[in-house]
């Protein structure tokens, strides 16, 4: 699980950095909701709810963008990038300590 969500988690950051170039790639928004989609259901798996939520909020948002709801810009992008670094914090406490 540590391994694959490192290995998702930086090609979420490729995905964003496009995205900020191009906002309308929509084979990119969806690979971005996929990953933090299977995070969450993973952590939700395994019981770890911090990891979960941080990854459902994230999802959420993505959701909307890939609804048309919300246009992705530079906000959503550093709200999106922070979550990719608490995801990652998360993941050094659990390897650190086998907990969030």
């Amino acid at each position: 699980f540590l391994l694959e969500t490192h290995e998702n988690l930086a090609q979420l950051d490729l995905d964003l950095v496009t995205l900020e170039k191009d906002p309308g790639e929509k084979e990119t928004l969806a690979r971005a909701f996929r990953t933090l989609h299977t995070v969450k259901g993973t952590a939700g798996f395994l019981g770890l709810p911090k990891l979960e939520g941080v990854a459902h909020a994230a999802e959420t948002l993505l959701s909307r963008l890939r609804a048309g709801e919300l246009l992705f810009d530079r906000p959503i992008a550093t709200a999106l990038l922070g979550t990719v670094d608490a995801v990652r914090r998360i993941l050094a406490e659990l390897e650190a300590t086998q907990s969030e």
